[in-house]
């Protein structure tokens, strides 16, 4: 759980103005909303890294995944998520942290590469791994900063699946910010959509985006249908 209380930050001007949010385990939760408008700043305070007025609340380890993926490192994938424990480690590997590794690696289904080097790999698996970085220090709060902005389209829509499928055999409180409608539309449980400092809607896909969003916050005409169950977002 997340639970934010009268959140304000600010660098040079203020960014997130006096918004108050909570997100629950065992949830896909995204950020959404422009460029610029707060969604990094936010993951950013919630992990400590940038300073913050109002109360930030969670219940348990926070792993975070920003967009600065160093992929040229000269280590192996074993060795790269061994790195995710670095704040537990003594001055030596226990059995116990090779055992933690060896459970992300089967939990991903990576063993094909583990003693890969990952500047050999693909974007795609380059991804999973420092995925697996950060689960292997057992978080609660796992918070992804546009996981998938590098990646093509298959590889997009199947590390969001693994997103998604962690998340609830883990009960992980994922935080996501993205900018793939599609993706958005398909993976969200709640979205959380900032505009202007401020939360403009939270909720569920069909509450948060409709005709009159896509026209306030992005200036842009569309079709919404239902088929099948299913909803099409068609841009005029």
């Amino acid at each position: 759980m997340i639970k934010a209380k009268n959140l304000s930050i600010s660098y040079d001007r203020k960014i997130i103005d006096d918004i108050s949010f909570t997100v629950d385990a065992g949830k896909v939760n995204i950020l959404m909303g422009r460029n610029g408008s707060g969604k990094s700043t936010i993951l950013n305070a919630i992990s400590g890294i940038k300073k913050y007025d109002g109360e930030i609340i969670t219940d348990g380890k926070v792993s975070y995944l920003n967009q600065n993926i160093n992929s040229k490192i000269r280590f192996t994938v074993f060795e790269t998520i061994l790195l995710g424990k670095v704040a537990d480690l003594s001055l030596r590997i226990t059995e116990e942290d090779v055992r933690d590794v060896e459970e992300i690696i089967d939990l991903l289904n990576i063993h094909e590469y583990r003693n890969k080097y990952i500047n050999r790999l693909s974007g795609g698996e380059v991804q999973k791994v420092f995925i697996g970085q950060a689960l292997v220090a057992r978080p609660k709060i796992l918070l992804l900063d546009e996981p998938v902005s590098a990646l093509d389209l298959k590889n997009q829509y199947e590390i969001m699946r693994i997103i998604r499928d962690l998340t609830y055999k883990l009960k992980l409180t994922t935080l996501i910010s993205l900018h793939q409608i599609a993706l958005i539309e398909k993976f969200a449980d709640n979205i959380i959509l900032i505009n202007d400092k401020k939360i403009y809607r939270q909720g569920p896909s069909k509450e948060v985006m409709d005709e009159k969003m896509f026209m306030d916050i992005f200036d842009m005409e569309t079709d919404i249908r239902d088929f099948d169950g299913n909803r099409h977002i068609y841009f005029k």
